[in-house]
């Protein structure tokens, strides 16, 4: 891909499925495709010029910007996912490819929406007035809590702190009104009771 010309690499993007990014070494997008819109309900004029980790949510800033250290090093990279906030405000999954182009000074970065392979499992389980009161990191929080994971295994898994970690995990108790893990077990197996008919 290296001895691509800079119209062959555009046109590789147009031609793209993914949402591809040209982003400096500086970390501002020099160009993105038209799916952006699709993806991020940003036209391309709204991103073009712009730091691109402020499109990331603050909870995965900081494993972001060491992925793209790697790709800035020269390293090819596949599989890595972050979350990135929608126009509208919620979070979209994207799962990357990204390589970083010399010749050009750019990283190069395919990125797959995969956010309807990561809704959470219990969307169908809390009514939406309570699913409501969470934020998109409480969200996320709360499907981790209904597994067994331990507070330090949600945070490596979310890219977040200890502290922050806790501090969310006691939020999402606080705004469903449960005392701990076990009530908001309790309170999700109640949603899935079905009325029972006379």
């Amino acid at each position: 891909m290296e001895q691509l010309t800079e119209g062959a690499i555009l046109t590789l993007a147009d031609d793209a499925e993914d949402t591809v990014f040209l982003v400096d070494r500086g970390g501002i997008v020099r160009y993105v495709n038209g799916r952006c819109a699709d993806t991020l309900g940003f036209a391309q004029s709204d991103v073009i010029g712009q730091p691109i980790i402020e499109l990331v949510l603050p909870g995965d800033r900081d494993r972001t910007l060491k992925e793209a250290a790697q790709v800035l090093a020269g390293r090819d990279r596949v599989g890595f996912e972050n979350r990135y906030q929608h126009r509208d405000g919620r979070a979209i999954y994207l799962l990357w490819q990204a390589n970083w182009l010399d010749a050009h000074q750019l990283r190069m970065g395919f990125a797959r929406d995969v956010t309807a392979l990561r809704q959470p499992a219990c969307d169908h389980m809390l009514a939406p007035d309570l699913l409501g009161v969470l934020e998109p990191v409480e969200r996320d929080v709360l499907v981790l809590l209904l597994t067994a994971a331990s507070e330090s295994q949600i945070a490596s898994r979310l890219g977040l702190g200890t502290a922050r970690t806790q501090t969310l995990v006691l939020s999402v108790f606080r705004k469903l009104g449960v005392p701990g893990r076990l009530g908001l077990m309790s309170l999700c197996l109640r949603g899935l009771e079905a009325p029972v008919e006379a």
